[in-house]
């Protein structure tokens, strides 16, 4: 069986595979090198036809500037998505790489799926953006009549409870994050297909920017907090039925002072700390001793340096474990223990979720969950305090956002209107060390 034919001499040959029935064609553009397609016929004449129409069709793509072949979007994103967890295996990619990919899966192959990469315009992801909002807000919806369900035991109670909320469904405008992280993801898939030459930079479509008006967190005055921490170390750690509850608020009570200390983020950041990621730094210079802690989360991975008063937390932690209760908080540290930092003395692993439920029942009962500025509050407006105390005593916002895994334009953009009177102290010439926000 005859395997190649030139069509055109050295710029057009039709081949076939052994392994294959139908004909391939591989030409040659000017300026563009070899390119391979497959005709898709079976028959000689067919498979003729089909190759000089490929050939002519590119040709004239090229002349226009345009991708000589292209892909489907889904074909593109999972090369996208290969890309960024062969990234992540080998340590090289950032945390936020997890979110794109659920982004993806969840939201941008559901819709564009198997629409051809290069046919996708700024309207398209206006249409897009339309969809997404109605599907997240329909997830909200489907969300809040399954929690109803469950909450509410009375069938005629129930019934009310579901027809209030069909006749007021929940709305969803999107924040400036949730439109970055969707931009952001969009941007990977088109960079894959920029980067195979199945798009042009020409034909690429600008991000669309829309989303709700970014507002600070919510956040604790430092009265809220010692109220917190107050509570954290009285009889409402055991002021509930539930064993494994006891055990939670007895490991909540350290995580929050350590989120409280270091400023890093509730949930991936904090949760997944190894007792390996808790070390010591000596500076050269001074020869002075700080705890270094060593985080993944959103922006990758950092190192943080904590506050002096985590030691006494890290030793209720330690001591937690009997496995180590009898080593002193030097030694813990030295064994670099693979061991996760939040467990409870039956060496369970707590999750941020239940950290999170255990601190909203918390706020919920102390009257805190909402602040002055009518602000819902959470672990995470932890972090917010420290930014917030951290530059009222003067902190340098460059090393704060080093500090933090942030930028400085985000820092400046939550906290630019107080930053001045914050830096009172420095702009005037005084000094002020930074206060401790600890507790025994």
């Amino acid at each position: 069986m005859q395997k190649s034919i030139s069509l055109l001499p050295n710029k057009l040959t039709l081949y076939r595979r052994s392994h294959s029935g139908r004909w391939q064609c591989r030409y040659k553009l000017k300026g563009r090198g070899w390119h391979r397609e497959s005709t898709g016929e079976h028959e000689l004449d067919d498979a003729r036809e089909a190759a000089f129409k490929l050939y002519y069709s590119a040709e004239e793509r090229a002349r226009n500037n345009l991708p000589v072949n292209t892909r489907r979007f889904k074909q593109v994103a999972e090369h996208a998505k290969q890309r960024m967890q062969q990234e992540l295996a080998y340590g090289t990619g950032k945390g936020v790489y997890k979110q794109y990919v659920r982004v993806i899966d969840q939201h941008l192959i559901p819709y564009f799926g198997n629409r051809q990469i290069d046919s996708i315009t700024v309207a398209d992801l206006h249409d897009y953006a339309a969809w997404r909002d109605e599907a997240i807000a329909y997830r909200l919806y489907e969300q809040k009549r399954e929690a109803l369900k469950k909450r509410i035991k009375r069938v005629e109670k129930l019934r009310e409870a579901l027809q209030q909320l069909d006749a007021n469904p929940p709305l969803y405008q999107p924040s400036q994050t949730v439109v970055n992280t969707h931009n952001a993801a969009l941007n990977r898939v088109f960079d894959e297909a920029l980067l195979h030459g199945w798009i042009t930079e020409s034909i690429r479509p600008s991000m669309l920017n829309k989303a709700a008006k970014t507002d600070t967190r919510g956040s604790f005055e430092f009265d809220e907090y010692r109220r917190i921490t107050d509570t954290l170390r009285s009889k409402w750690l055991t002021q509930t039925p539930s064993e494994q509850g006891k055990r939670i608020r007895r490991v909540l009570r350290e995580y929050v002072l350590i989120l409280a200390n270091t400023g890093m983020r509730h949930g991936t950041e904090a949760t997944n700390m190894r007792w390996s990621d808790v070390n010591y730094y000596t500076d050269a210079r001074t020869g002075e001793r700080y705890f270094e802690f060593y985080v993944r989360g959103k922006t990758g991975q950092r190192s943080l340096i904590a506050r002096d008063g985590v030691y006494r937390f890290l030793e209720r932690l330690k001591d937690m474990d009997t496995a180590l209760a009898d080593k002193t908080l030097d030694e813990v540290i030295a064994l670099r223990s693979n061991k996760y930092l939040f467990r409870d003395d039956t060496g369970e692993r707590v999750s941020a979720d239940q950290l999170r439920q255990a601190f909203r029942r918390l706020l919920d009962e102390k009257g805190l969950r909402r602040g002055r500025d009518g602000k819902n509050r959470s672990l995470y407006s932890l972090r917010h305090m420290y930014a917030t105390r951290a530059l009222a005593k003067g902190q340098n916002i460059y090393v704060l956002s080093v500090q933090m895994g942030t930028s400085v334009k985000m820092l400046e953009q939550h906290y630019s209107k107080l930053t001045a009177r914050m830096r009172a102290d420095e702009l005037s010439g005084r000094v002020r060390t930074i206060e401790q926000s600890e507790e025994t």
